[in-house]
């Protein structure tokens, strides 16, 4: 704990210079694409998704703090889903399933520090903080000649995650970037996680 305390200190003292000269406010839009980990069986069934968000940066010289906003939507690989419903074999050709798309409407306070602080290319580390609101659309399952079979889905939960990355900053009038983050949602029992992969541009 001493240690960490004394590099603290120095960290802060090596960034008083930057402060001193004043903040740099940029706001911005991004797109994302993940891929989902969550626990079984969900994670049988979930793969790839996509999004997208906006967020506002607070810059001071090498290091960003950056607050964001983001949707993701995964939607369900239709096959697995259905094997996962639990239908006979013989009759699942047959069977076709509704819905069952996860969203995840996340918001997150990060910090960016950029180790290379190039005129065009910066490559910068980041971690952050947040909280996500995570919910799936209704699932219906339809077997020809049988009535419509609602699936019982989790209700929406909001549960704190983290994440850690590294990303390069494009200076090029606007500032482009593109950035990948190990994000873990701390759900019940056990986390669960996800990569987004980020592009997006601060003006």
């Amino acid at each position: 704990m001493k240690k960490f305390a004394i590099v603290a200190i120095l960290l802060l003292v090596a960034a008083l210079p930057a402060f001193a000269l004043g903040p740099s406010i940029g706001f911005g839009v991004q797109a994302d694409y993940a891929s989902l980990n969550f626990v079984p069986p969900l994670s049988d069934v979930y793969g790839a998704g996509y999004g997208g968000g906006a967020h506002l940066d607070i810059g001071f010289a090498m290091l960003t703090a950056r607050i964001s906003g983001d949707y993701m939507r995964f939607s369900p690989d239709v096959e697995k889903f259905k094997a996962a419903t639990g239908v006979p074999a013989n009759v699942i050709a047959n069977v076709s399933v509704d819905g069952g798309v996860i969203s995840i409407i996340s918001a997150n306070a990060n910090l960016k520090w950029e180790i290379l602080p190039l005129p065009v290319v910066s490559p910068y580390l980041t971690g952050g903080i947040g909280l996500a609101s995570i919910s799936m659309s209704d699932v219906t399952v339809k077997v020809p000649g049988q009535p419509d079979v609602p699936v019982t889905t989790p209700s929406a939960e909001t549960k704190t995650t983290a994440n850690l990355g590294a990303g390069v900053n494009f200076n090029l009038g606007i500032s482009l970037f593109i950035e990948a983050k190990y994000t873990w949602i701390f759900t019940d029992n056990t986390s669960s996680t996800y990569v987004p992969v980020t592009l997006g541009v601060t003006f």
